[in-house]
């Protein structure tokens, strides 16, 4: 199939103010479609309810790119899971080193042993793959809890309390990471008690939103930055600014590297730390081991946090700092029950084996530069007005109408299509609901990249058409 050669009249934009209101009302209703009590088999009980559904499937088993739900359909998978599943589903090693570590040690906690073999072994694998001058690691189980530790190690380091975060951005779902997320407002409303203190967001450079180029918008939001620190917190009481190096929630929006360049000078010029996010964007997923690796050698960050995808589906986060910084650490100021779990260790250890045997960073660079030019031949076809953004296999369209605004239910209608026709696409994101995320796994091939650009395309164009959903 030809991927993006049909001809296409304009898309309209049939009731989409009303979609961008109820986009800013209730975001995360908006980017759902699937809302459906949820209960066991049995009817007797509820699991998950505050889990966010974007489709009503049970899955009954995966394997490298495919899922089979519990009738025996089969979907390929361009979620990841939200972007965990590195190596797919069930990768035969990643299941090996499970299957012998669970059988030689399951639990080794970390108050109780100095360490245990497989983390040793894990550190030694992980380490080279950090930034320069990153050598100090500490082991948890979950972004959140990462980035939360990241934050109380930037204040122990600097013994100040304000944290600077970018509009837009998702950090997590605790008390303190929701105050850091911006990248809408379901998470942070209603609640019963306010939440964290010291906590401030500055606007990121949004070249696509602001209609201008990207030395403009880099201009505009260090501008927007200084101004922060004149009138917003002392700059003395700043201990660090976070950032994802692309903002995942958001709408996978790509830093430029001249914006977190500029961003490190500010930071060195008043001792502030800087945090790289990499709980989406790290671990390959932009075609390098890390996003901020994008940036160059003069934005590279005191602190980066790792999960989601290092451990292929096991529970595994990571904070990295320099030894300087981590030395803030002393024993007992951080620890978990499970951080560091030997089984975990094991996955990871195991995905990083895989990255060097079947070259995951070569692939991602490689085909998703071309999934990208594909969905951008589909989108000036059939939706000139929106935009197609990303690094390697984290590729974002957003939908926008003729007159450039947020357009999300051609999203919705895509995403159902696909789901029905056997491609599972996560749920919308953005400040208005309106970004399909693309985020096959690492492993994914040029033919399974133009499976999922034929499907968008396939749906785009019954929309156009005014084909039903079924």
């Amino acid at each position: 199939m030809t991927v993006g050669t049909r001809a296409a009249e304009p898309l309209r934009r049939v009731g989409v103010r009303g979609v961008a209101t109820a986009a800013r009302a209730a975001p995360e209703a908006q980017r759902v479609g699937i809302r459906k009590a949820y209960t066991t088999p049995s009817g007797q009980y509820e699991a998950n309810q505050c889990f966010v559904k974007c489709s009503d499937i049970t899955v009954a088993e995966g394997k490298g790119c495919y899922v089979w739900d519990t009738a025996g359909r089969k979907y390929l998978d361009a979620t990841s899971g939200i972007a965990v599943l590195s190596t797919g589903h069930c990768h035969p090693r990643v299941v090996e080193a499970v299957q012998a570590q669970a059988a030689t040690l399951m639990h080794g906690q970390l108050n109780c042993f100095k360490s245990h073999a497989m983390m040793d072994e894990l550190v030694e694998k992980f380490g080279p793959t950090l930034p320069e001058g990153i050598t100090a690691m500490v082991f948890d189980t979950t972004g959140t809890q990462a980035i939360e530790a990241a934050v109380k190690l930037a204040r122990r380091r600097t013994q100040r309390p304000g944290v600077v975060t970018l509009h837009g951005g998702f950090h997590g779902r605790s008390l303190l990471t929701t105050a850091m997320t911006s990248s809408n407002a379901g998470p942070r409303y209603p609640l019963a008690s306010p939440l964290p203190g010291n906590v401030y967001q500055v606007t990121p450079p949004l070249a696509f939103r602001w209609r201008c180029s990207e030395a403009e918008a880099v201009n505009r939001a260090i501008m927007a930055f200084e101004d922060f620190l004149q009138s917003g917190c002392p700059t003395d009481q700043v201990a660090c600014v976070i950032a994802e190096s692309v903002m995942g929630e958001g709408g996978f929006i790509p830093l430029p590297a001249a914006y977190m360049e500029r961003m490190r000078a500010l930071c060195d010029a008043h001792g502030i730390l800087l945090i790289s996010d990499e709980v989406q964007a790290g671990a390959g997923r932009t075609g390098k081991m890390w996003g901020c690796e994008h940036f160059g050698p003069h934005a590279q960050p005191d602190i980066l946090v790792a999960a989601k995808g290092i451990a292929s589906g096991m529970p595994l986060s990571c904070v990295a700092a320099t030894k300087d910084v981590m030395d803030a650490y002393v024993p007992g100021s951080h620890g978990g029950t499970y951080g560091g779990n030997p089984v975990a260790c094991a996955a990871a250890h195991a995905t990083l084996q895989v990255f060097e045997e079947e070259g995951l960073l070569e692939n991602v660079a490689t085909n998703g530069a071309a999934m990208m030019g594909m969905l951008k031949e589909v989108q000036e076809a059939y939706l000139p007005e929106s935009d197609v953004r990303g690094r390697g296999y984290m590729v974002a369209l957003e939908f926008r109408g003729d007159d450039g605004e947020p357009c999300a239910e051609v999203g919705q209608y895509v995403r159902r299509h696909a789901m029905n026709h056997g491609v599972l696409f996560y749920g919308l994101s953005g400040w208005y609901g309106n970004c399909m995320r693309l985020m096959p796994p690492l492993i994914a091939t040029e033919q399974e990249t133009v499976a999922i650009v034929s499907a968008i395309e396939a749906a785009l164009s019954d929309w156009k058409r005014g084909v039903k959903l079924a």
